[in-house]
């Protein structure tokens, strides 16, 4: 029904007052929950045994319902206040032409949006008479048209939002009324879970897929597969709710002694303080089952919306339990960086404002080794047998599928256009030129490495990377051992492509003086001054795509430093 009077009579600002009084006490359900998981977690960790993990398992779906509760209520909230303001705009501009213009101009207006002009009386000039009457027709025909336009948006704009509102409501009535574990589902969800079909492998029909899920398909799909999370083309925030719930099951169950989990225990709690209580991070894998090493990431901000987006991988000697928390730390410094200066950058340019998330990515297994020795190499393969672990490809060929799984992931599930730069430290680095070998197209943009041992690159090319020219980046610090290997080919700094950026330090373009980075380990680290290093900047510059903020190296000190360290190495080989 498109009637003027109907429009008169709703008052979509309500809708929008509505959802901000049903956020706030939804903001306060959340807390409550959040308040009794912590009670929970406090009395589990003194409760050992069978009856301790079955109570957590329990208490572990009682934080599924809430959590589905939570979310289909912001789901509902936002489409109360999105539909409510687009409706208050188009009765606004609708009423003011109605009440306004139209009888301004002497002219009618029916209910169903006609306007009629009034008569001109007949003249000496019939000529005359017919072109005022033609002129005041052709107005009334505009207000029409406008009045009628309006009318069928906002009728529009009411159904959708009836049908979206009342889709929400299903959803909950369901909940309310359905034991858990008994929802109805469609049939292709029901034949993953009956065994007779699989999620789709490819991250691009899985996210296709997953859009078309209810929340009770995608709930009873986590309680089939613990570990749904960490499949690469989920959203962001399905990941983080899902992973984040298996963080707390794998927790209590560790901490109640089930020896499934139990030696994962400090790998575990590092993931949670990681996390910590900070709102923009997002646990975007957790997996303590597949490798022999625990498997995590964690992201600072949402990849799903943010335009720059990068990944970390890190070097040899890296765990969960020992690095997570560094590496994370590192991921807001570099992140706080590439935000400040993409608001720095002059009015008018189309990225100033723009989001950056980084996420801090132990994905895969990494050699661990001991010590450097004071000649500034690793010490022997017969003390420290992780060494042979580093002089071999087969972890870092390995852990390149997933890296590259979990590029093509971001890609999937991005809202809009994504700037994705890859970042590998070290062992890292191989990990993630290999992953960019990886067959098919992956959405990266930019590579940035250093401290690298080789990419394994063939005979040094670079379009195996499948990078356009001038996006590949490395820096080389000096006295770096691990950078003049050459163990899995020629180091970056050596292969033609690379543009090699500064290690040492500088005034950057933000008028601050940066430390310089030197050995295998500063690169990403903050300076005396608690700012980030040179190396970290000109990282933070590729990974917001303002590439020339980065600091170029002089060849010339690069190069001959190269030939020094080469020549210092060769003494004790």
């Amino acid at each position: 029904m498109r009637h003027i009077s109907h429009v008169r009579r709703c008052r979509p600002r309500t809708m929008v007052a509505f959802a901000a009084d049903l956020t706030a006490q939804n903001d306060t359900f959340r807390t409550e929950v959040e308040r009794a998981n912590r009670d929970v977690e406090t009395a589990m960790n003194d409760w050992k045994g069978s009856a301790a993990t079955a109570s957590a398992t329990r208490s572990l779906a009682q934080r599924l319902e809430a959590a589905h509760l939570g979310e289909t209520l912001v789901t509902i909230a936002d489409h109360l206040d999105t539909s409510g303001a687009e409706l208050d705009d188009y009765r606004t501009a609708l009423l003011s032409i109605v009440d306004h213009e139209i009888p301004g101009a002497g002219m009618r207006v029916d209910d169903d949006g006609t306007v009629t002009a009034p008569r001109v009386p007949a003249g000496k000039n019939p000529v005359t008479t017919a072109l005022v009457q033609q002129i005041l027709d052709g107005q009334a025909a505009g207000f029409q048209s406008r009045v009628k336009n309006l009318l069928a948006r906002f009728v529009d704009v009411e159904g959708k939002a009836a049908r979206s509102i009342s889709a929400d409501l299903r959803n909950l009535d369901d909940y309310g009324r359905t034991p858990s574990g008994s929802r109805p589902v469609g049939v292709a969800v029901q034949a993953v879970l009956d065994g007779e079909a699989q999620l789709p492998p490819d991250p691009a029909r899985l996210h296709d897929f997953w859009e078309g899920l209810t929340p009770a398909e995608k709930d009873a799909l986590w309680r089939r597969d613990r570990y749904l999370g960490n499949r690469d083309g989920l959203p962001a925030v399905d990941r983080d709710r899902f992973n984040r719930m298996t963080l707390d099951d794998e927790l209590a169950r560790a901490r109640s002694g089930d020896p499934a989990v139990a030696s994962r225990a400090k790998d575990l709690e590092a993931v949670r303080t990681a996390l910590g209580n900070q709102p923009d991070r997002m646990l975007m894998l957790l997996d303590t089952r597949s490798g022999a090493m625990t498997h995590a990431a964690v992201a600072v901000g949402n990849p799903d919306t943010a335009q720059n987006v990068s990944v970390t991988a890190p070097g040899l000697n890296t765990t969960v339990r020992d690095s997570l928390n560094g590496m994370v730390g590192e991921a807001q410094n570099l992140r706080n960086t590439a935000e400040r200066q993409l608001w720095n950058l002059a009015d008018g340019d189309p990225r100033k404002g723009q989001s950056v998330a980084t996420i801090a990515w132990i994905g895969g297994d990494l050699p661990q080794t001991g010590p450097l020795n004071k000649l500034g190499t690793y010490l022997d393969p017969g003390t420290y047998p992780g060494l042979v672990n580093l002089a071999s490809d087969s972890m870092a060929k390995k852990g390149a599928h997933d890296l590259a799984s979990f590029y093509d992931g971001l890609g999937a599930s991005h809202d809009g256009s994504m700037h994705l730069t890859a970042v590998g430290h070290s062992y890292g680095s191989l990990m993630t030129g290999l992953a960019l070998q990886e067959p098919g197209k992956h959405p990266v943009g930019d590579m940035v490495v250093y401290g690298s041992p080789g990419l394994d690159l063939p005979d040094a090319g670079v379009a195996r990377l499948g990078l356009p020219p001038g996006h590949m980046y490395e820096m080389t610090a000096h006295n770096d051992p691990v950078a003049h290997l050459n163990a899995f080919g020629p180091s970056p700094e050596n292969i033609p492509g690379f543009t090699h950026l500064e290690t040492g330090a500088t005034t950057t373009d933000d008028g601050i003086h940066r430390d310089g980075a030197t050995g295998h380990s500063e690169y990403p680290r903050l300076g005396a001054d608690q700012q980030l290093r040179t190396p970290g900047w000109n990282t933070a510059m590729i990974v917001a795509g303002l590439p020339q903020d980065a600091v170029r190296a002089s060849p010339t000190e690069r190069d001959a430093m190269g030939r020094i360290i080469d020549s210092l190495e060769g003494l004790f080989r």
